[in-house]
């Protein structure tokens, strides 16, 4: 599809391009690191004998940061290259506009996952590590993430539970 000749050719007339979409990848992975220890060092008591619950819930809130802002980054990058090959990426960016409403109506119990987890978050309702009982789910949580919960109990069950499932929270560590 792509001869030799030809990608050497792209990269010659576009090598400042090239170079700056290098530029940005690093720095905005750079940016996001640098975003996450400032808010983690923000959160830290300065007592490594044990875990707060502000360092397990910046713990959870980091990794959602660097999730998001790797695929913004990620999509970003890969619009641009497309660009480079001289694809026109307008009509792209209208269609992801009009099938994200598509799909933002045909995912409503994923909408509904995300807002509750966020508010979750927010709230600090429970953290990783946290000893808790969802519903008539129990178990210490393993791992949060912006759409779910997985727990794990005493008889090493492993639950996962869509966070827009979550009514009642009863935090037995706080």
């Amino acid at each position: 599809m792509f001869t030799k000749e030809f990608l050497l050719q792209i990269i010659e007339q576009n090598m400042v391009d090239i170079i700056g979409i290098i530029i940005l990848f690093f720095f905005g992975k750079a940016g996001l690191r640098f975003i996450v220890k400032k808010l983690e060092k923000t959160v830290d008591d300065g007592n490594d004998s044990h875990v707060s619950k502000k360092e397990q819930r910046m713990e959870t809130l980091g990794g959602l940061i660097i999730n998001t802002g790797n695929v913004i980054i990620y999509g970003v990058l890969f619009l641009m290259i497309l660009s480079l090959f001289g694809i026109d990426i307008t009509p792209i960016l209208a269609s992801a506009g009009v099938l994200g409403l598509a799909i933002g109506f045909g995912t409503q119990s994923l909408v509904k996952d995300i807002v509750s987890g966020l508010f979750i978050l927010i709230e600090n309702q429970y953290g990783i590590g946290d000893e808790i009982k969802l519903g008539s789910f129990e178990g210490k949580v393993l791992r949060m993430t912006i759409r779910s919960t997985v727990l794990k109990d005493k008889e090493g069950r492993t639950f996962y539970i869509p966070n827009g499932s979550i009514k009642d929270v009863i935090n037995k560590s706080q």
